[in-house]
């Protein structure tokens, strides 16, 4: 028995160690190629940017290291490439990441390079000449980072084997020694108890097993009950920690892509390499991109205080027909821009209720609906009583939501389409702060919606 237990122990704990280091390994490997594709993703769009600003002899500067940059004509052909070493009379239309990029704007591809002979990662942009930028960085670069670790983590492996291994030995004997004292086939729990001292730490387990079989039953459902309820907990568990780790991960994105552009144009002004007739466009631009990041610190803010319920009730009556005036009144500039007409239908109905957040939430649905609604098109904004209910509906005739998208618009910074949200400036997180709002006033709120029609949106807030 000794053995046998010595034997499984120093097992399990070899296996955990070498499944530690593989997945390690794997995690790291994984890790650094993700990073390194999302750094030439980054710099494609810094580039391109740049590209369709004018400033092309700068981007030359940036592409330092093992990052290539090529810049491709729409018929195939090589214009600049920064690798002195490229074939430029091969036609380079048929790569996957041209194609992608020709139609749908971007792409990117991982194979061997035709220059180096190695995996290579490509993401290619259409500039707006009509241009294909291609940035490409070698992957060969992450097994020598991985080589360069692998003898100290063949030390460390080796050094915790033979710890394990020492106090498995210990261990084992320690466990093996009061058992050899106990006869478990002809226990008397009667003269076990006269001598309990014999046994020392085993002296609770020898009195559990004496009575085990009369509480087997109960026991039994006892634990089913539990199993149920720990179950249910580690689900819920799960998802919330699947929400922490996408939140997380989309905050990151958010703020990282206009901090990038920021610190690019603030750069190139700051060292004097920026032409005068581009200084206010770029100023304009860093000014677009530090508002939006404060749009999305205050919209997180926001929210963090609807989960840690740091928001006062604050209730008032008021008239929400007044309120909604106004917010149809703040938001006539952007229906200009965007040649919409909005129709407030209802009457004086007086509410009972946050003004502020009911303020909040009609402008993120009307600011919605106008950003994804279609030229020359129309919002409706209806208001009235149902049910002890203030009924807040807003109809667009926009471009609509997919059924398969439809049950997840009110999560945090999802977006039907990301591309779209970006030229539109939204944060992902209106709908969000709608719901918040609406659950805040124990109301609840729905939705209707067909791809290429419209969308209906419906609050029922207790009056």
């Amino acid at each position: 028995m000794h053995k046998r237990i010595f034997t499984s122990f120093a097992a399990l704990i070899m296996v955990c160690i070498v499944a530690i280091a593989v997945l390690f390994s794997i995690l790291f490997i994984n890790s650094t190629q993700s990073h390194e594709m999302a750094a030439t993703r980054d710099k494609a769009y810094l580039v391109a940017g740049l590209l369709n600003s004018g400033t092309f002899e700068y981007t030359k500067k940036l592409m330092v290291g093992s990052t290539r940059m090529t810049i491709i004509a729409p018929e195939g052909w090589v214009l600049f490439d920064n690798h002195p070493d490229t074939d430029l009379s091969i036609n380079r239309s048929n790569r996957a990441e041209f194609v992608a990029a020709i139609t749908e704007g971007h792409g990117q591809s991982i194979r061997s390079s035709d220059t180096f002979g190695l995996d290579t990662f490509y993401y290619a942009i259409r500039l707006e000449n009509g241009n294909i930028l291609r940035l490409s960085r070698t992957l060969n670069s992450l097994g020598e980072v991985f080589s360069a670790i692998l003898p100290n983590l063949v030390i460390i492996t080796i050094a915790i084997l033979g710890l394990a291994y020492f106090i498995t030995h210990r261990l084992t004997k320690r466990i093996i020694k009061p058992l050899t004292k106990v006869d478990f086939d002809n226990l008397d729990i009667t003269s076990a108890e006269a001598n309990k001292s014999q046994y020392e730490e085993l002296w609770p387990y020898i009195k559990k097993i004496s009575t085990q079989k009369q509480q087997l039953t109960s026991q039994m459902e006892i634990l089913k009950n539990r199993a149920e309820t720990t179950e249910a907990l580690l689900t819920q568990q799960s998802k919330t920690e699947t929400q922490r780790k996408e939140f997380s991960a989309n905050v990151s994105h958010e703020l990282k892509t206009p901090l990038t552009t920021i610190s690019a144009l603030s750069e190139i002004i700051g060292s004097g390499m920026a032409k005068p007739e581009d200084i206010a466009s770029f100023t304009n631009k860093i000014k677009n991109h530090t508002t939006r990041l404060i749009n999305i610190i205050n919209d997180i803010i926001r929210l963090s205080e609807f989960d840690e319920r740091k928001i006062e009730k604050d209730l008032t009556t008021f008239d929400i027909y007044e309120l909604a005036q106004s917010v149809v009144a703040a938001l006539q500039e952007n229906t200009i821009k965007k040649q919409v007409t909005i129709d407030l239908k209802g009457h004086t109905i007086n509410l009972k209720a946050n003004y502020h957040l009911i303020d909040e939430l009609m402008y993120n649905l009307l600011d919605n609906a106008i950003k994804y609604n279609k030229e020359n098109g129309k919002i409706t904004l209806s208001l009235s009583k149902e049910n002890n209910h203030c009924k807040i509906k807003i109809t667009d005739t926009g471009i609509g939501i997919s059924k398969k998208h439809q049950s997840r618009v009110f999560e945090r910074f999802y977006r039907v389409d990301s591309s779209r949200s970006k030229k539109t400036g939204g944060t992902g997180l209106g709908l969000s702060i709608v719901k918040h709002i609406t659950e805040h006033h124990n109301g609840k709120i729905t939705l209707e919606s067909k791809e290429g029609i419209g969308t209906t949106i419906t609050c029922y807030i207790p009056s």
